[in-house]
């Protein structure tokens, strides 16, 4: 089978919502094209948008993410006709979800932060704070981008028993 041929089926069997997959390709592969159909795929099949989580390790690529599907609904509530394949594929589930979107009355090009993408850290400090007995933190935990002094304190605190 050829190279390309082992791609195509594995960027389909990536949009079987029935199962899980990982996505592991160098960079400029179209991981990002292949996860915004997924969640697309799987927002077409929600009740809710809130339903369906994607998870990314830094705010930029949460960000672009949301951007990049938000823009895919918008051309493809514009009516936009892509001449590439991976587009057409990305446009086609666009518009299933403007559908439900329509039908479940999400208004979901008027609510975009109904979409839930987010950083590892975000989602585990909504976990804490959802949940703050079983966390056993009794505080609001904030995220930072200068770790220093979580490290310094946690290095201390190996050598406390």
């Amino acid at each position: 089978m050829s190279e390309a041929m082992t791609d195509t089926r594995a960027r389909e069997e990536a949009l079987d919502t029935s199962r899980s997959f990982v996505v592991q390709a160098p960079a400029g592969s179209g991981k990002t094209e292949l996860l915004m159909q997924r969640f697309l795929a799987l927002l077409a099949l929600s009740e809710r948008p809130e339903q369906v989580l994607a998870i990314t390790f830094t705010r930029k690529a949460a960000g672009e993410m949301q951007n990049r599907i938000v823009e895919a609904l918008r051309r493809a509530n514009d009516g936009y006709e892509p001449a590439a394949p991976h587009e057409q594929k990305t446009i086609a589930i666009a518009r299933k979800v403007l559908d439900r979107s329509s039908a479940l009355e999400w208004e979901i090009l008027d609510n975009p932060g109904r979409l839930r993408i987010d950083t590892i850290d975000a989602f585990s400090a909504e976990l804490v704070r959802l949940t703050p007995l079983l966390s056993r933190l009794g505080r609001q935990n904030s995220i930072t981008d200068n770790a220093q002094e979580q490290y310094r304190e946690a290095a201390e605190r190996t050598g406390e028993t």
